[in-house]
């Protein structure tokens, strides 16, 4: 069994003329939404043993503060490029090649493509998919590279879990 955990990087100002879309960084609410989605997965007792990141600082940034709050390595954050302004094709080419040592997987990148590849690979409609949105979605397979279809688990996102 394999499961695909799917993360829009938290929130990021649109307009920071300061900096190219590669180097945004996270607003203060896309830091503490990260820190209180790492609290849903440890809620959920899920344990990532491997994450996989759009190289962009946002979603770099938005992977690493979820790393350190469920005490996974930020160090062993896989850094992939090709993730930024990939299709939906691209991304499932990087899902296939990754190692069937990893059973859990957390990969986080950009809308709309990762909105799309949800509900490609679960063939189910979400309606939103908001800044610092978690998709995941189980396979039984035994490897990656026969991922193909597989059954939504669930679909969590900041607002859920404010007053």
């Amino acid at each position: 069994m394999k499961q695909l955990i799917l993360v829009r990087h938290a929130n990021s100002p649109i307009q920071f003329i300061k900096f190219k879309d590669f180097d945004r960084p996270l607003s203060s609410l896309g830091e503490s939404d990260a820190k209180l989605m790492a609290e849903q997965l440890l809620t959920k007792k899920i344990i990532i043993d491997n994450i996989i990141s759009s190289g962009a600082n946002r979603a770099f940034t938005t992977s690493e503060i979820i790393a350190e709050n469920i005490n996974f390595n930020a160090s062993s954050i896989k850094i992939n490029n090709n993730i930024y302004f990939s299709s939906e094709d691209q991304i499932i080419d990087i899902i296939k090649n990754i190692s069937d040592k990893f059973n859990m997987t957390m990969m986080v990148g950009h809308n709309p493509t990762f909105h799309h590849l949800s509900q490609k690979l679960s063939n189910e409609k979400n309606t939103i998919f908001p800044p610092c949105s978690m998709c995941c979605i189980e396979f039984n397979v035994n490897s990656w590279i026969d991922v193909y279809k597989g059954k939504k688990q669930f679909m969590i996102y900041p607002d859920l879990f404010k007053d």
